[in-house]
């Protein structure tokens, strides 16, 4: 609700063509984009999301930390399964680059896995997944 804004003042009209410019294509920023794609909530196993990437055989690392080891890889079908996502250390991949990841479950014997957001579709550089809570 806007509260302290006189009708047909300078103020009104310049909230509308700041909103106008906000929604017009090609006047937003990368760092404004949307997410195209985001993650959704996964209706088999309640608690996790499925989220789309890009990559096959992706690096899933102990931490998230693109130094930190690999301990398995995305699996292929186009999807990852997460829980959350966590500001980590800076990846770099391909011109692209993220401080963002997700944190896979733990599946039986297998811990808790990271994966950079460079490979989730949609987004742009350093920008959270919109559909996916923080750990």
């Amino acid at each position: 609700m806007l509260t302290g804004l006189r009708a047909g003042g300078k103020g009104v009209a310049a909230v509308v063509l700041a909103a106008a410019a906000l929604l017009t294509p090609g006047l937003t920023t990368s760092a404004q984009a949307a997410d195209s794609a985001p993650c959704t909530p996964d209706p088999d196993y309640p608690g996790t999301y499925r989220c789309p990437i890009w990559g096959s055989n992706v690096n899933l690392r102990s931490a998230p930390n693109q130094q930190a080891p690999v301990i398995a890889t995305s699996p292929d079908g186009g999807w990852l399964r997460v829980l959350c996502q966590v500001k980590g250390g800076r990846a770099d991949y391909g011109g692209y680059w993220h401080t963002w990841w997700v944190k896979t479950p733990a599946v039986g014997m297998a811990p808790s896995a990271y994966m950079s957001e460079i490979f989730l579709v949609g987004g742009g550089d350093d920008e959270r997944d919109s559909g996916l809570p923080n750990c």
